[in-house]
């Protein structure tokens, strides 16, 4: 084997999908990409077992050929030498990169160990433009679960339904949901538990306008976008009822403008106890004054003007919630919808009618 690439070129593709190849090098072969080269075209692919991430790009080839690199390895060199052309050729269990005056030497492991998905062809796919799948997930994706026992909730709920997916992340204490118009021809309703790494990457990766099909079979989903593929497993198991969590109606409701709640939120944040994030909503009519407190007697209050709400309510939240939330909202009003304090908040963007985040409430 003996190729010509540029390296910018080359870490472009790299940048798609260096974020699964495992650092912690539990499988050595897990450590490495597979790079194949057929017909004209060379394909790049990593995997941690449970997300694959394959890149393709057109390259002047005269023979087909599969080999392994260490991945990270081989990122860090071709990111060090700035724009130039590259070439890669093997000498038995090593592959040489070598430009006009740099050499490396890289050790490969056979590519008939790297362990590829099963290729299943699917008929069950829809397509969504990539800047509408990016914004549902950047919607959604805080509140999904880190490393939770309940497995389940520890991705985001893609629910496919006539004409509309739903997308929906929870961690137990709060809630996110979105939905989004769909062409739904090819696929019946169904729903699948996408896994957190997989949503990471695809929020990563997802850019222009062009679409991205989305393609369910067994338990696998994938998700092919310009030179891009990834395929990944599903989360085996049952999502709680969403619908039994969001408030149907509250019955205090107060709007407030988001670039004024967003920083009064930050900076009360500041004195909030460090592990448990408590801060205090306290509703009096036209007023809302939003407190900490810490151990250390240390106090924080923002008072904020609100139109008349013939409302006293005092309830706690977890500040980071409300800030993600807020966050997540792009209009210039925010709405608060309450009922009493031990009920969650319902927080709605009225620009964005198809998104609702619920926050539970906190003893203080």
């Amino acid at each position: 084997m003996n190729i010509i690439i540029n390296s910018e070129e080359f870490v472009s593709h790299l940048n798609n999908i260096v974020g699964v190849v495992d650092r912690k090098q539990t499988m050595p072969i897990l450590g490495h990409i597979l790079m194949s080269g057929m017909s004209g075209e060379i394909t790049i692919t990593a995997t941690d077992l449970e997300v694959q991430i394959s890149s393709s790009f057109k390259a002047n080839i005269s023979e087909d050929f599969s080999i392994t690199l260490p991945g990270r390895k081989l990122f860090d060199i071709l990111r060090s030498l700035g724009n130039t052309d590259v070439e890669l050729s093997t000498d038995n269990e090593v592959v040489i990169l070598k430009t006009d005056k740099s050499k490396f030497s890289l050790q490969q492991l056979p590519a008939n160990e790297f362990p590829l998905f099963d290729n299943n062809e699917s008929d069950q796919s829809f397509s969504i433009a990539q800047s509408d799948l990016s914004a549902v997930f950047n919607k959604t994706q805080f509140a999904m679960a880190q490393q939770d026992v309940r497995f389940y909730l520890n991705g985001l709920l893609l629910e496919i339904n006539p004409e509309k997916l739903n997308v929906v992340g929870t961690d137990g204490h709060r809630l996110a949901k979105t939905n989004i118009e769909i062409d739904k021809k090819n696929i019946n309703e169904q729903s699948c538990i996408v896994p957190r790494k997989a949503v990471q990457e695809l929020t990563r990766s997802l850019s222009d306008e062009k679409d991205c099909k989305i393609s369910l079979v067994d338990n696998q989903a994938s998700f092919a976008f310009s030179s891009v593929t990834l395929t990944t497993k599903l989360i085996d198991g049952t999502f709680p009822d969403y619908n039994r969590v969001i408030p149907s109606e509250t019955e205090t409701n107060i709007l407030l403008d988001t670039k004024v709640l967003k920083p009064a939120l930050q900076r009360v944040s500041i004195l909030a106890n460090e592990k448990f994030k408590g801060v205090r909503i306290d509703i009096d009519n036209n007023r809302i004054t939003i407190s900490s407190e810490n151990p250390e007697q240390e106090q924080a209050v923002e008072d904020l003007d609100i139109d008349n709400t013939d409302t006293k309510l005092s309830i706690g939240f977890n500040v980071s919630y409300l800030i993600d939330a807020v966050n997540a909202c792009s209009g210039e009003l925010v709405a608060l919808g309450v009922n009493d304090e031990n009920t969650s908040a319902l927080i709605t963007d009225p620009s964005d009618p198809n998104t609702k985040y619920v926050v539970m409430p906190m003893r203080l």
